[in-house]
């Protein structure tokens, strides 16, 4: 059941690795920007379909995708778990056009991130309805007070190659984080999270942003591949580290 939501809590987050559902942005925020995702895929969003667009990063392209990154209600939950001084250095749009069979697995962020020190706040925002059906964000609370070693999903059903192995996953304790539009929950760097796969005939659009601390190195020599997409926007108060400089990223003009 999809509820109202509350604001965001300080304490949950801390005892159980998220917060939320909250309502963060207004339904007439969210309908402009589902309907800018569907734009830039060039999809009709009553017909949509896959797409092999790249779906990170828009906040270093699109004006519109970095005002929605850096939207109020993140930034002020933000602002509660990590301080004053705020690291904007990633986004993703999490797509799942209707009956698509690929799933996340259970997984920590942090295995995939090389950071030192590991802090992350992860806001995820549905801009549509994200329910059970359309394979809706789903967490295990109080799973954030450790880091468990990933191992190969070894199925091509998977939409990442390394997940958490079966035996350290209770289902009993997983909650289905369903969300109507505008609705945002927040998690940190350690929390098991993941989602099933599109059975319905409904589009999941929701994105997600990260934020951390200008202490944080980021160690782009042990990230692999493509990094273009890791880029650090001072969206709040002051970097006195400078730990990042290579990779400062500059707000787009439109």
């Amino acid at each position: 059941m999809i509820t109202k939501g509350s604001p965001f809590s300080l304490k949950q987050y801390v005892n159980e690795g998220y917060s939320g559902p909250m309502q963060g942005l207004s339904l007439e925020e969210s309908e402009m920007y589902f309907n800018r995702f569907f734009d830039v895929i060039g999809q009709n969003k009553f017909n949509p379909g896959p797409t092999k667009m790249n779906l990170s990063a828009w906040h270093q392209n699109h004006l519109w995708a970095y005002t929605l990154a850096t939207h109020p209600s993140i930034v002020t939950a933000m602002k509660q778990v990590l301080g004053e001084n705020l690291v904007l250095w990633a986004m993703h749009f999490w797509y799942k056009e209707p009956n698509n069979d690929k799933f996340i697995p259970w997984h920590q962020d942090i295995n995939y991130w090389p950071m030192e020190p590991a802090i992350n706040a992860t806001a995820w925002v549905s801009l549509g309805w994200s329910i059970r059906e359309n394979g809706c964000l789903r967490v295990i609370p109080g799973t954030h007070q450790s880091i468990v070693a990933h191992v190969a999903t070894e199925t091509d059903k998977s939409a990442f190659d390394k997940g958490l192995p079966a035996e350290s996953i209770d289902e009993a304790l997983a909650i289905d984080l369903e969300m109507s539009p505008g609705q945002i929950a927040f998690f940190n760097e350690a929390t098991f999270h993941g989602s099933e796969n599109n059975k319905s005939n409904i589009p999941r659009v929701a994105f997600s942003v990260r934020y951390t601390t200008p202490e944080v190195k980021f160690l782009i020599d042990e990230w692999g591949g493509d990094t273009t997409r890791i880029r650090t926007f001072l969206v709040q108060g002051e970097d006195a580290f400078n730990r990042n400089e290579e990779i400062k990223g500059v707000v787009p003009k439109g």
